[in-house]
């Protein structure tokens, strides 16, 4: 009789064992399920490919491109600037807040670099858009969760004032010129050609890249 009611105890324990791994493998997997879905969001892409709506950044009289008012920010598909280019030229332009003289010598207001553009542009379209510039810096900076994204890359500038803005224009054999802007002024950030825009934000920063092999050549 002991013995009986002892197998019918073992008999009742088995599928309480049973059930038990069941809920905890359930509740496992749907905590899994949450984390890898809660991870997946965080490190999506937080904006869109395409954005706003292309523009030309006009050229004033010594071929250096114009800097109006800040514009909407604006993005495509593709490589940032056409391959061919057999010249990169640098502008610099004094904004309000420069002081002729003062401290330094004035920079040239252009500079040409001929040996290497084709190199030059290469790396501009190496570039990466703002997507892939906020996982890069997920990556370089946020710990083992992922930091959530800032405003939209490109789009709010910091207040900072600048005395010189900095840009680009590429010169072709065989098309027209294709000027580069600055997003925010200075020297670094957010770089557009009016049609897409790129990130330029970790160093050497182009402008600095340009007088290096400017230097050299």
């Amino acid at each position: 009789m002991a013995f009986a009611e002892l197998e019918v105890a073992s008999d009742d324990v088995e599928p309480r064992r049973r059930w038990a791994v069941v809920v905890v493998v359930s509740v496992v997997a749907v905590a899994a399920g949450v984390v890898t879905t809660a991870w997946v969001r965080r490190t999506a892409s937080p904006w869109p490919a395409v954005a706003g709506t292309p523009y030309e950044i006009p050229l004033g009289s010594d071929d250096c491109p114009v800097i109006e008012e800040r514009r909407q920010f604006v993005d495509a598909h593709g490589s940032l600037v056409p391959p061919g280019a057999t010249e990169v030229l640098l502008c610099t332009t004094p904004t309000a807040l420069h002081i002729p003289g003062r401290r330094v010598a004035d920079p040239p207001r252009q500079r040409v670099l001929h040996a290497g553009a084709a190199d030059f542009v290469a790396l501009l379209n190496r570039l990466p858009d703002r997507n892939q510039s906020w996982r890069h810096w997920q990556q370089r900076h946020s710990g083992w969760w992922p930091d959530a994204a800032p405003e939209p890359m490109g789009e709010a500038c910091r207040m900072i004032g600048y005395t010189h803005q900095h840009s680009f224009v590429l010169r072709y054999p065989d098309r027209p010129p294709v000027p580069l802007i600055y997003t925010c002024g200075g020297q670094a950030g957010g770089l557009t050609s009016g049609t897409r825009t790129r990130m330029d934000d970790t160093k050497p920063h182009l402008v600095d890249e340009f007088l290096s092999r400017f230097q050299r050549h």
